[in-house]
């Protein structure tokens, strides 16, 4: 082999090492910001949902209240304030307290929705449905949570909560535009 050659093929070893290194400690940084972005996003995940959970608690038992006063049941009140307890439990200790989130979550969602089937109930033809349709989903979704699916994971429980929140807001939606029609007779 010629020492032209020779030099060549070392210089070609050197390079490839050289790139080797870099494009090793690239994909090493890579992986190093990878596991701090998925740890700042499940924080600031976490921060979006107690944070859409702490609205929706307060929006409950402001509506809580006023159909208390109107002769709906307590358990909706009850159900709300434990909501806003587990939002407030979430957004301050994520995860330090995950077992009294999950308690606080089933505690609300089965107080609720038993408080709405109730509600259901005493209400009009023309109102009953989506009322025990959002109760049924509520105890649902709490005898879920309860049984531990999901395992706490903030992504699958986000998800149903948020499911809940849908169905019950399309049935107080829906019940609000049954109270304005005159009642068919």
């Amino acid at each position: 082999m010629s020492i032209a050659r020779k030099q060549r093929i070392d210089a070609d070893r050197r390079l490839l090492r050289h790139r080797t290194i870099a494009i090793g400690t690239a994909l090493l940084i890579l992986g190093f910001l990878a596991v701090l972005t998925l740890f700042a996003i499940d924080r600031l995940s976490t921060l979006k949902i107690s944070m859409a959970m702490l609205a929706a608690g307060t929006l409950q038992i402001s509506h809580a209240i006023g159909a208390y006063r109107r002769g709906w049941s307590i358990f909706l009140i009850i159900g709300s304030l434990l909501y806003l307890t587990a939002a407030g439990a979430l957004l301050l200790a994520p995860f330090a307290a995950e077992r009294a989130i999950t308690v606080l979550l089933v505690g609300s969602l089965a107080a609720s929705g038993t408080s709405r089937l109730m509600t259901a109930a005493s209400l009009g033809a023309r109102m009953r449905v989506w009322e025990a349709i959002s109760g049924s989903t509520s105890v649902v979704v709490a005898v879920i949570v309860a049984a531990g699916f999901p395992d706490f994971s903030i992504w699958p429980l986000a998800f149903i909560i948020a499911l809940d929140l849908i169905v019950e807001g399309a049935a107080l939606a829906n019940v609000g535009f049954a109270m304005g029609k005159p009642p068919r007779r």
